[in-house]
Formats: C-alpha cells, sequence, structure tokens
C-alpha cells in the first residue's frame, strides 16, 4: 500500500530577503547555523524570521521556539477513498491467507489399506427403496454412458461381462463405485468389497469410496470383473504402483474403444458387454467432498439430495445397461420407473 510522503521542508517557500547590516553602534545580528545546513521555512511562516536567516532586516528572537508544520489535513472524500482502499486491502488478504493457508498433506503422511467394508453403509447402499431411484430418474449432473451396436458380446463364465479398470487413487473412479455397487446389488450380491479413499494429493483429495481389489460379485445372470490397476498414493504424489495387471484382451478392449469414442485411455473404464460405456467420470467427485462412508450411505433415502442425485441417477443408467445385456431380468428390477427412464434415454428399450 503506498503511502502520501510528506512535502520537503521548505518547499513552496520564496526566501526572506537576506538581512541588512547592523547599524554602528547596535546588537550584531544572531549567527547563523552550521554551513550547510538549510534553514527551516515552515508552512504559512512566509515574513517572519527563521532559524537561519531573518526577514526584513530581523533576526529570529533569542530562546523563540519554531513550531512544526501543522499536519496536512486530507478532504472528506480523500479519506472515504482510503477507507475503502484499507477494507479491499484486508478483504484480499482474508482471501490469500484462506487460500493459501489449506495445507497439502506432507510427504509424511501415509494412507492406510483398503479395510473391509461396513456391512450398515454397504446395506444402506444396496437397499436404496425403489420409490427413491424412480423419483431421482436420471438425476442431475450426470453424464450418461455411451452405447455402441453390433459389437461382439463380452462374455465370461459363459455371462454377459461387467469390466471395471480403475485406480485405487482415482478421484473420478472413487464417485463411480458407488453407483456401479449399487447397480450391479439388483443382479447379484457382493463380497469382498473394501472402503479406502482416493488420493490425498490428487484433485478432490481423499474421496470416500470403495476399492474393487478383492470384491466378487455372485450372480446367476451377469459377471463382474473388476480391476484396480494401480494403488493408492500411499505417501506423497505420484508414489502409487501397479497393483492388478490387465490381461492382453483387457488391455486391447480398453485401447479399441477409447479410440473409437476418440479419447486417450483413462479412468475409470467400464464396459457393459461390449454394448454400453463409461469411458470418464459421470459425476463431479466434489459433490461428495468432505463426507466419509456413512455419511454417503446415510443420504441416498433423500432424492432431492444431490449426492442421492449423482449416484442414483448414475446407478440408474448402469441398471439400464446391465438390463439390456440379461433380456431385462429381474423383471422387476429392469420394469422399474427409474430405470426404464435412464433405458429410454440411452435407446435400449
Amino acid at each position: 500500500m503506498s503511502q502520501v510522503k510528506p512535502p520537503s521542508q521548505g518547499s513552496g517557500q520564496r526566501p526572506g530577503p537576506q538581512a541588512r547590516k547592523p547599524a554602528p553602534g547596535k546588537r550584531p545580528p544572531a549567527k547563523t547555523g552550521p554551513k550547510g545546513r538549510p534553514a527551516t521555512a515552515g508552512k504559512g511562516t512566509a515574513g517572519k524570521g527563521t532559524a537561519g536567516g531573518g526577514a526584513k532586516g530581523r533576526t529570529g528572537r533569542p530562546n523563540k521556539t519554531i513550531s512544526a508544520p501543522p499536519p496536512r489535513r486530507f478532504s472528506p472524500s480523500t479519506l472515504a477513498f482510503g477507507a475503502v482502499g484499507v477494507v479491499v486491502v484486508i478483504v484480499l488478504v482474508f482471501v490469500v491467507v484462506t487460500v493459501t493457508g489449506k495445507k497439502s498433506p506432507s510427504s509424511s503422511t501415509s494412507v492406510p489399506p483398503p479395510t473391509p467394508a461396513s456391512a450398515a453403509v454397504l446395506s444402506e447402499v444396496t437397499g436404496v427403496p425403489a420409490s427413491v431411484a424412480s423419483t431421482v430418474g436420471t438425476g442431475q449432473g450426470v453424464t450418461a454412458p455411451q452405447v455402441l451396436k453390433n459389437q461382439p458380446l463380452l462374455t465370461s463364465g459363459g455371462k454377459p461381462e461387467v469390466l471395471f479398470i480403475g485406480a485405487e487413487f482415482c478421484p473420478y473412479c472413487a464417485a463411480e463405485r458407488w453407483a456401479t455397487v449399487m447397480a450391479l446389488s439388483h443382479f447379484g450380491t457382493w463380497s469382498g468389497l473394501k472402503e479406502t479413499t482416493s488420493s490425498l494429493w490428487d484433485t478432490d483429495p481423499g474421496t470416500a469410496t470403495f476399492s474393487f481389489r478383492d470384491a466378487k460379485l455372485t450372480s446367476s445372470t451377469v459377471s463382474f470383473v473388476g480391476v484396480e490397476h494401480e494403488t493408492n498414493d500411499t505417501n506423497g504424489a505420484g508414489t502409487r504402483k501397479n497393483l492388478q495387471p490387465l490381461t492382453t484382451a483387457q488391455g486391447k478392449l480398453w485401447t479399441k474403444y477409447a479410440a473409437q469414442f476418440g479419447i486417450n485411455t483413462g479412468y475409470p473404464f467400464l464396459d457393459f458387454g461390449n454394448k454400453v460405456f463409461v469411458t470418464g467420470p459421470s459425476y463431479d467427485p466434489a459433490i461428495l467432498a468432505g463426507l466419509n462412508q456413512q455419511d454417503i450411505a446415510s443420504r441416498l433415502s433423500n432424492p432431492s439430495d444431490p449426492v442421492t442425485q449423482a449416484i442414483v441417477g448414475t446407478s440408474n443408467y448402469l441398471t439400464a445397461a446391465v438390463c439390456s445385456l440379461t433380456g431385462n431380468q429381474p423383471a422387476a428390477v429392469c420394469s422399474a420407473s427409474g430405470v426404464h427412464k435412464a433405458a429410454a434415454a440411452l435407446k435400449l428399450s
């Protein structure tokens, strides 16, 4: 913040005339100050004697105190603008401190390994009432999957396959897993699911989620293959490692369909029987910011909650994708209003 500098001493003052020579027999003139020191001229003192020189032939009176220049006065408008400027600076400082004060985790911070998922959390995620799913429909802020026709059917174990390729550090995968767990629970029973978070050093840090590293879906109608290709960042950005390698066939599918949609391979990638594809985040993970698994699960019964709109809306799309592979079985699931809306949006029905 710039400062107003006081005017230099003597600026704007015209020096008085030189002192006349004293008349014979009178008191000699007072001595001037040391050589080189300028005479001090106060504002408003024109015509009066100064410490270093006289005016009108008079010298300064002995022991007379020369007062300092009066303080500079500012107009009300100047003071008002100055006050506004101070307020603006204070606000800017507050914003900078707020933004920069959020410290990133240090390299000494470590992310614990995934732990078994809470039964209470899974019960709420897989038990969302049909009325809620119907009300949500395709949700708000949800990106629909993409559909391709006339592709060779992807199967495993004699059943249509759902392939998930993700990574534990990935915040977009973290968001997608909630809807994936919910959707596939309509077709089988989960086991081996674990709770974790996304990387603390990536975008949307610490997004609460699950891990598919040990997950299995027991189903009579569909096969689920979950690949967590990389671990989390364990104690700093980029400290992730390879976890579950892709098979040659999986790598080719990932590359083929990414190219077909004109994008680079990236997480998450979901392939529903080579018919319906998720090639990026279905919704913004920021919706889950600051929430743990229980917080998220407990919101899924409120259809107007943004978390429910995102997760259940995505789940309805993914459920419709599976129904397109199973001949719309089970009928109670595939004919539900929310799933039917999603299938119509994807032109699967």
